[in-house]
């Protein structure tokens, strides 16, 4: 099974056309296909990123989090197509004021840190279909629209506002969402929001609501389905245990537009140009516009709902809660899963740049190479329940350990010359041997269970344990092949062909298993063992099942897989 099954017929096919490499726009196409029951394509989202800086690992993270996602559904299901969309959110007060702060036009600020965004989808070898901006004129029409939309259904009203609203986060506050605060360097006091800890100011303006008190009988319900919509379940928990109190303030009717004598850089509100659009309403509606909304035919490119939108904890809310509802009050379908994963701290404090603590992803991928990185955020940061701290002497730890102590070796073993010289025929290596021991029931065992457990933790968005249990099956296959020692001069026949076809077969598996996780490696890893092209998709994941070989190659390069790293000391401070 894939990861989510599609439940609306696609009568449309998609098309890519190059706009500027690697990023493509959908085009609409009418398919001439003679079954109606053609899935749709699966659709995969990150949140869009904020423009007020450079990219950090945590956003690297959200990006490999939906690549692996739609790598791994094109894995499974190669005929149904899949696409993924990422970009950059431009609008807002805090832009305007950073731009301002810098002697810049917003637009110029814009372009500069979008393209850094867009280096690093290219950087980080991740398959994004589309690169969207909420500067584009299109995603203005499609924000015109569902504001027109929402206003003629009767949920958009005109009222007034008063209260917190911090900046930082563009996100308006209650009174008991806010607390003050002791600067503990200045010892200045100030208001600031109890979730995030980023300052508020006092604000009071007319502005236009939308009636998201409206939904709360329907969001609950969704909230409350099964499989829960929100994942892992824990946040789901806590946001119908917020729900449910009393005092929250969850769903109370949105403020969705600010006043244009204080907010320029953003979308004007159709009807009323003394206001813009806020820029969360504006930013949500990315996801619609790549779809191709508004949709003339009633179905665009064919490619709506999302069947995973990926975000993390600190946007739950709005994706949670607030998308659904414009949804709902569209009566468009709602996204199939939402998967909100935790932040990327270093000493235990979430990375920003004022705090001075941001990990760059360029200067990591540089150093480790663009899939150790892949594998090593996937890996730490693959448990989305909780955060993962940041460690350049736990990255060297895994690479070392993991990658070319697990992997890298096992590979070494495997095709080196005089293995395959004592094997006599290196074509054994993937044919089975007439049986196999006892002392290989073991490994055996873990091989048939491997790609099963592998992709239901996949479908249950536990990387980390995916992850883990292939890890576990390849130093199985190390303690495997060092219990027959096959290079020793009293080895049997039995026992090098027994060891080398077995720590083979545990490659390639893994190989088929990671092509999602370690693209660049993963290819390496079949060619070198042999495997055909056509023999790395996932009818040929099963022992046994790798049909037959090309002759073992050699990882060009030298250094083998994961070639040793030189790097510098560590900072006393970098927490393990």
């Amino acid at each position: 099974m894939s990861l989510i099954a599609c439940q609306r017929p696609q009568l449309l096919r998609i098309c890519r056309t190059s706009v500027s490499p690697p990023f493509k726009r959908l085009k609409l196409v009418r398919c001439e296909s003679t079954s109606s029951s053609q899935p749709k394509p699966f659709y995969c989202t990150t949140p869009i990123f904020y423009v007020n800086a450079d990219p950090h690992i945590g956003h690297l993270h959200s990006t490999l989090l939906a690549d692996v996602y739609t790598r791994w559904n094109r894995l499974r299901e190669p005929q149904r197509g899949a696409v993924m969309c990422t970009g950059t959110d431009e609008h807002g007060l805090k832009i305007q004021r950073v731009a301002e702060a810098k002697g810049v036009s917003p637009k110029e600020l814009c372009d500069g840190v979008s393209e850094r965004f867009r280096d690093l989808v290219k950087a980080a070898d991740v398959d994004a279909a589309v690169f969207i901006r909420t500067t584009e004129e299109r995603h203005r029409i499609a924000v015109e629209h569902v504001w027109t939309e929402l206003e003629k259904r009767g949920y958009i009203y005109k009222s007034s506002y008063a209260g917190w609203y911090a900046v930082s986060d563009e996100a308006y506050y209650a009174e008991n969402q806010v607390a003050e605060t002791i600067d503990p360097k200045s010892g200045e006091k100030y208001m600031a929001s109890v979730e995030t800890g980023t300052r508020v100011e006092w604000m009071e303006e007319e502005n236009y609501k939308f009636k998201l008190s409206a939904f709360h009988e329907r969001l609950v319900q969704w909230l409350s389905s099964t499989p829960h919509p929100v994942q892992p379940p824990s946040r789901t928990t806590a946001l119908l245990a917020s729900l449910s109190q009393s005092s929250s303030t969850d769903l109370s009717d949105l403020s969705i537009s600010r006043p244009s004598s204080r907010l320029t850089w953003g979308i004007p509100v159709p009807s009323d140009p003394d206001h813009t659009i806020y820029v969360w309403i504006d930013a949500l509606v990315n996801y619609l516009t790549v779809a191709g909304y508004p949709w003339k035919d009633g179905q665009g490119t064919g490619i709506w709902p999302p069947d995973l939108q990926v975000v993390g904890k600190d946007i739950v809310r709005f994706h949670a809660l607030y998308l659904p509802a414009i949804l709902m009050a569209l009566d468009l379908p709602l996204p199939k899963h939402l998967l909100t994963h935790g932040h990327w701290t270093m000493d235990r404090f979430k990375m920003s740049k004022s705090r001075g603590n941001v990990a760059n992803p360029f200067e990591a991928m540089s150093l480790w190479s663009i899939d150790a990185i892949r594998m090593y955020l996937m890996t730490k940061g693959g448990n989305s329940a909780s955060d993962a701290d940041y460690s350049e002497a736990e990255i060297e730890r895994f690479y070392k350990k993991e990658l070319a102590g697990q992997m890298g070796n096992l590979l070494g073993r495997v095709t080196g010359k005089k293995m395959l010289k004592k094997l006599g025929d290196e074509r054994l290596l993937s044919t089975e041997p007439e049986q196999f021991e006892q002392e290989d029931q073991e490994l055996v065992g873990m091989l048939r269970e491997l790609p099963d457990a592998f992709e239901k933790h996949i479908s249950t968005f536990e990387i980390h344990r995916a992850l883990s249990l292939l890890f576990e099956t390849l130093a199985a296959s190390n303690r495997h092949i060092q219990t027959l020692s096959p290079w020793l001069s009293t080895a049997t026949p039995s026992e090098i062909h027994r060891s080398l076809h077995l720590s083979s077969e545990s490659l390639r598996i893994a190989g088929i298993l990671l092509q999602p996780f370690m693209p660049t490696k993963s290819s390496v890893l079949l060619d070198v063992l042999g495997v055909r092209e056509h023999d790395r998709g996932w009818e040929k994941v099963k022992f046994g099942e790798g049909g037959e070989r090309d002759k073992v190659g050699i990882v060009k390069g030298g250094g083998g897989l994961w070639p040793p790293v030189v790097v510098a000391s560590y900072p006393a401070n970098v927490s393990a």
